[in-house]
């Protein structure tokens, strides 16, 4: 186990993740977060600090994951080798906030997630680990928030691995090309979405995580998230499905069943207890329980209880 002292700040699933596999290679970690989850999983592993104490631990690292915290600069500046930002869009091209509702309204086919360097401005700093991913023509903008968090976890492990090493380099952001996308930008656009709800498009950006709804309801005073769209359906099929359901009660802690009332309902997005946090753990759970890899070349499968049977039941 290495001696370095890491500093995690931030929320989420994501961060949760990052902890966990950052906990395998090091001994000295540091958590600061609201999340309550966190605090009940890591309880007696790590050591929760304020934000004011960062400067006291002289860290070698530090990681920002989906943090809502301002971080002073002159504390950044104490950090001994590198901090981090995971950032959850491709930059320069989507710097800013909500980055995956600006690339739904722009009508990208590709978006992307990287973590980058903390420097001075938002989302400019040098790039460590990057990755793009194809946008499906109906994909909301949480659908694409959990694709990336995905994609977040795998490249955070080829991140730990680089410095454990210390072996690295950081990719400079061409400027040149980078558009920012901050709160008065959302503004226009969240009016647009108001005055045109039945706009595809504009219904899709608009379609968030619970996380999302509330920085809008904290930023703007609306409360519009039982306007989000709901996927539905799933079918039976001939899949050897008592081990999936199995692994489905288990991860939402329900007693699920093919004939149960609510069965075709069940999908992401529609339901309290499929969270972004739980479709992470449920992910994990199929990868361990059938042997398959989830990324972003499969994780479109995923999303409810039809397309999870459909795809498992292809595979040997």
């Amino acid at each position: 186990m290495k001696n370095d002292k890491l500093i995690f700040i931030g929320t989420s699933v994501l961060l949760q993740k990052c902890i966990e596999i950052t906990l395998k290679h090091y001994k000295n970690v540091f958590v600061i977060t609201g999340d309550k989850q966190v605090k009940k999983i890591f309880k007696n592993k790590v050591k929760f600090i304020k934000i004011n104490q960062i400067q006291k631990i002289k860290a070698d690292y530090l990681f920002s994951v989906l943090n809502k915290k301002i971080i002073n600069f002159d504390q950044i500046k104490t950090i001994k080798k590198i901090s981090l930002n995971f950032h959850d869009g491709p930059l320069p091209r989507y710097a800013g906030l909500f980055s995956s509702s600006w690339a739904i309204y722009h009508d990208e086919k590709y978006h992307g997630v990287c973590w980058h360097k903390i420097d001075k401005s938002i989302d400019t700093g040098n790039i460590m680990v990057e990755k793009k991913f194809y946008i499906n023509k109906n994909d909301t903008a949480y659908d694409i928030d959990i694709k990336g968090i995905a994609i977040g976890i795998n490249l955070f492990k080829v991140l730990i691995k680089k410095l454990i090493t210390e072996n690295y380099s950081l990719k400079k952001q061409n400027l040149k090309k980078r558009s920012y996308f901050g709160r008065l930008k959302l503004q226009s656009l969240l009016k647009k979405f108001l005055k045109n709800k039945n706009n595809v498009i504009l219904s899709r950006s608009f379609t968030l995580s619970p996380q999302k709804y509330e920085i809008i309801k904290k930023f703007f005073n609306i409360d519009f998230g039982k306007l989000r769209s709901l996927s539905n359906s799933t079918s039976k099929n001939n899949f050897k499905t008592n081990k999936l359901l199995k692994i489905f009660n288990k991860t939402f802690k329900l007693n699920l069943s093919l004939n149960s009332k609510n069965f075709k309902k069940f999908s992401l997005n529609n339901h309290p207890k499929w969270d972004s946090f739980t479709h992470v753990k449920l992910l994990s759970n199929i990868e361990k329980e059938f042997n398959i890899s989830i990324n972003e070349k499969n994780i479109d499968h995923f999303s409810n209880l039809e397309l999870i049977f459909n795809y498992l039941s292809k595979k040997k």
